[in-house]
Order: structure tokens, then sequence, then C-alpha cells
């Protein structure tokens, strides 16, 4: 499954993250622990990095974002990586609330690639200034 998610992640998040001046870094179809299929495409830029992921044990497709030290692991299972909207103020709604909507939102886009192209338009900026203030450029 690697080069087809490689190719989707490349044609529908790969042009906004050429533009954030990312590029690829490391492409990784190893299965987890437990033998579950999983894929991970890490990027680079000149000071953080960002994991787009496939986890079938998590049943997702999600992007985390890490300084530039950060090894390129699994960021469900590594120290540094942070959901990309981890750094984003959240609405003042109860948990049950967020948790709807967020659902919503994500069932709301016919491929959930585009919905991680849009979660990185929108949450990029707060994530790499928290990134950047938490742990310094990088290397």
């Amino acid at each position: 499954m690697t080069s087809d998610f490689y190719a989707d992640v490349e044609a529908r998040v790969g042009p906004l993250l050429e533009k954030l001046g990312f590029v690829l870094d490391e492409l990784d179809d190893s299965p987890d622990e437990g033998g579950i299929e999983r894929n991970i495409v890490y990027y680079r830029s000149r000071d953080c990095r960002l994991q787009i992921y496939y986890s079938a044990r998590e049943g997702e497709i999600n992007c985390m974002i890490a300084p530039l030290d950060a090894p390129n692991r699994f960021g469900l299972t590594a120290e540094k990586w942070h959901y990309i909207s981890r750094f984003s103020k959240r609405a003042d709604l109860p948990p049950q609330e967020r948790l709807r909507i967020a659902l919503a939102e994500v069932q709301a886009y016919e491929n959930r690639l585009d919905w991680v192209r849009d979660r990185i338009a929108k949450h990029y900026e707060s994530a790499h200034a928290a990134i950047l203030e938490k742990y310094g450029a990088g290397e």
C-alpha cells in the first residue's frame, strides 16, 4: 500500500507541503509491533518535521508535527511528535460536543487526505510556532 498511499499523499497534500517548504524525508511501510498495517510518509523542512500516516490499528489517517531533531518514528508511540491541531485554540465546548463536531468534519470529506491537507493549512502556523518555542529550531 505504501506506493499507493505515498502517491495519494503527494497528489493531495504534496503541493501544500511544498509551499510550506517541506521535502520528502522517508517512507515507512513497516507494520506495527503487532504486525498490523501502517504507512507513514515523513517530511522535513528547515526547522521541523511532519508525518502523515495511515494506521490500520487506530483506523485513521492523520498528521503530526515535531522538531527537526525528532526521529522518524510513528508519532503515537514516539516522543516529541504532536497532532498538528494540539497547539490551536479549542472551542469552549464540552468534550462530547467537540468530539461530535470533529467526527462530522472528518466524515464530510470523501478522501481523508483532503481532510489532512485542510488541517495542515488551518493549524500549521500555530503548531509550527509552538514547536519552535517548545524545542527550538532543532539541528
